[in-house]
């Protein structure tokens, strides 16, 4: 999605950078440029809201579902299997 007008950061960076912002593990200054285009495009704020709105209902099922016994740590287990190459 684009609205169309020039950005310093083109609105395809911005929606990659969102869930990582989010997750307020982006860099200070990515961070900052996420902020400002999102204050001069409405199409990629509408966009993040709705994101936003997404991550907020996922952290409230995390609260009240209940996981399986070691369900955590095998899915932990597994990730770092994929990440070494096992």
């Amino acid at each position: 999605m684009s609205c169309g007008n020039p950005h310093a950061v083109a609105c395809v960076q911005i929606h990659l950078w969102m869930w990582i912002y989010l997750d307020n593990e982006l860099e200070p200054e990515s961070s900052h440029q996420v902020v400002h285009h999102l204050e001069e495009c409405p199409p990629c704020a509408e966009v993040f809201t709705a994101e936003r709105i997404i991550q907020t209902r996922i952290r409230q099922c995390r609260e009240t579902v209940q996981t399986p016994e070691g369900l955590h740590t095998r899915i932990f287990t597994q990730i770092q299997q994929t990440i070494s190459g096992e």
